[in-house]
């Protein structure tokens, strides 16, 4: 194992990029700006010489239009309707991977893209519902801890508080004395994976402060509710302190860009709809619109974090007693459960010669008589199984790890007593809390959703009743195709199935998911290049006032 350190950075990358992103943009969105348009494209001489107008300049009873449309100023509608959304995009925090790279390039060309994570931010709600920094972490997602892995092994000396045993059914039993092992108890170590979000490969995350974590250990994330406090019991919890900022610049990088978007769709209102009703090029920046929104909601509610934070907890300690190497930079600690009466204690010892034994301990960590001997038995499904087998022998107590005994076929356990091993040890959730968390975050990701996908076309039913009017079939095809596929891929990426067990069903879904993707990004594609194609031979028009 590598040995990490991680300190918060001094300055916030993501915010620099934002600030040359929006600094880069000024020059453009100045550009794109109407009221500079007729001293730009006229000339007017005084006297005897009447007034010069070009012949790309044409006048209506209402308006005034320059055909075909430069192309600087489809840059800067390109520029601050469809890329300015990506300065907007909420970065998981304490993530340092391709993967949001790949998100936010993804949502240039399909915007509802990343509704997932945006609604998700929303719907944590952590700058309201946490009481402290410590609490607003917690419901950002950005406390971690150590915990036990499916190829985690018992250590001699190791006590495993927390257990919970589950009793074969007596047929099971009787099956077993029938087969001459009447005079054995037989049981199943397997690991309980709590209900977190795991940390696959904690390389790709920044973690503050110093671990070495052993074989057999990782990271997850704390879910809201979880019972946390001071690491020192005198310490008040509410004076942690946890480096965070908010995202002020994206958030009104996001509200100008709004600004924008609502002025092109009032522009679109009119000889847009007039030529091309619902296919007009003006609606495309709806979803942009939409998600800007949500981003810049998003960047006001949850702070941006560019670590996680570990949380001290007893699996820490134990991780700790095997490399000897101490987990620095933790900023509080599991609250443990002890309250449960069906909770077991186990430990282990190893003999020289029979190998590993598990012995049940009572309230005052004295051996209750019951022991097994374990032995390594394959894989069954996720769990990691051990059967065990009971002995009256007395055992030794070497000072060193319990090794497996290798087994050639795989251990029947289906007769024998679950030791099932807490994952991420003891630790309190607050039931209430948990379930109102819980039913206020699905419920705020559903209205959230469902507003999103249905907003676009109230607002094209209202500006142009969906008329075709004058719009050819491939610009009907391509613009609303662009809006129905980006919502679909939306969707897709929210829903994030893990798919089945079966091979076939896997590739099917893979399959799906493939070609989902293709026609969307081709979609996508054609529906930039007819917006592109119908703002150039519309024009660029300034409604003139009748004074």
């Amino acid at each position: 194992m590598h040995l990490r350190r991680r300190l918060p950075a001094a300055s916030s990358l993501r915010s620099t990029l934002s600030a040359i992103v929006f600094i880069g943009l000024l020059p453009y969105i100045a550009n794109a700006l109407p009221r500079g348009l007729f001293p730009r494209q006229t000339t007017t001489t005084t006297g005897t010489t009447s007034s010069t107008i070009p012949s790309n300049i044409q006048f209506t009873s209402s308006s005034l239009c320059v055909v075909p449309a430069p192309w600087t100023q489809i840059l800067s509608f390109f520029l601050t309707n469809y890329i300015a959304r990506i300065a907007t995009f909420k970065k998981t925090s304490g993530y340092e991977g391709s993967r949001d790279y790949f998100r936010t390039i993804i949502s240039l060309f399909v915007p509802f893209f990343g509704i997932s994570q945006a609604a998700s931010t929303i719907a944590r709600g952590s700058r309201f519902l946490g009481k402290d920094e410590i609490g607003k972490a917690l419901h950002a997602e950005t406390l971690c801890i150590v915990q036990r892995q499916q190829t985690w092994k018992p250590k001699n000396g190791d006590v495993i508080r927390g257990c919970t045993l589950e009793e074969p059914s007596k047929r099971s039993r009787k099956k077993n004395r029938s087969s001459g092992s009447h005079h054995r108890e037989e049981a199943v170590l397997c690991i309980e994976t709590p209900n977190m979000k795991q940390i696959v490969n904690p390389t790709k995350w920044k973690i503050q402060g110093q671990y070495n974590l052993p074989n057999g250990y990782g990271f997850a994330k704390l879910p809201p509710g979880t019972s946390l406090g001071a690491i020192n019991p005198t310490t008040d919890r509410s004076t942690i302190v946890i480096a965070s900022s908010y995202g002020t610049a994206k958030s009104f990088l996001g509200a100008l860009q709004i600004l924008f978007s609502i002025y092109t769709l009032y522009g679109a209102y009119g000889a847009q709809v007039q030529n091309y009703g619902y296919a007009a090029f003006g609606f495309s920046v709806i979803p942009y619109t939409i998600m800007s929104f949500l981003n810049a909601i998003a960047n006001i509610i949850e702070a941006d974090y560019d670590t996680l934070f570990m949380i001290e907890s007893e699996v820490m300690v134990e991780a700790f007693g095997r490399t000897k190497e101490e987990f620095v930079g933790a900023v509080g600690a599991l609250i443990p459960d002890l309250d449960r009466r069906e909770w077991t204690d186990i430990k282990f010892k190893r003999h020289k010669e029979r190998g590993i034994y598990a012995y049940e301990l009572d309230v005052n960590d004295e051996e209750t008589g019951r022991k097994w001997k374990v032995v390594e038995a394959e894989p069954l499904g996720a769990e990691f199984a051990l059967a065990a087998q009971r002995f009256d022998q007395p055992v030794g107590n070497p000072q060193h790890a319990l090794p497996m005994i290798q087994q050639k076929e795989p251990v029947s356990t289906s007769h024998c007593t679950k030791i099932i091993i807490p994952g991420a040890g003891q630790y309190q959730r607050k039931k209430k809390e948990v379930k109102k968390s819980n039913r206020f975050y699905h419920q705020s990701v559903f209205i959230i959703v469902i507003s999103a996908l249905i907003l676009p076309y109230i607002i094209l039913g209202a500006l142009s009743r969906f008329k075709p009017e004058e719009s050819t079939m491939r610009q009907r095809t391509f613009m609303m195709g662009w809006l129905v596929s980006g919502q679909v891929l939306g969707v897709l990426d929210l829903a994030g199935t893990k798919g089945g067990r079966k091979k076939w069903w896997r590739l099917m879904e893979l399959l799906t998911k493939t070609i989902i993707v293709i026609i969307g990004f081709a979609f996508s594609i054609g529906g930039f290049i007819e917006a592109g194609r119908m703002m150039r031979n519309f024009g660029f028009c300034l409604r003139l006032s009748n004074t």
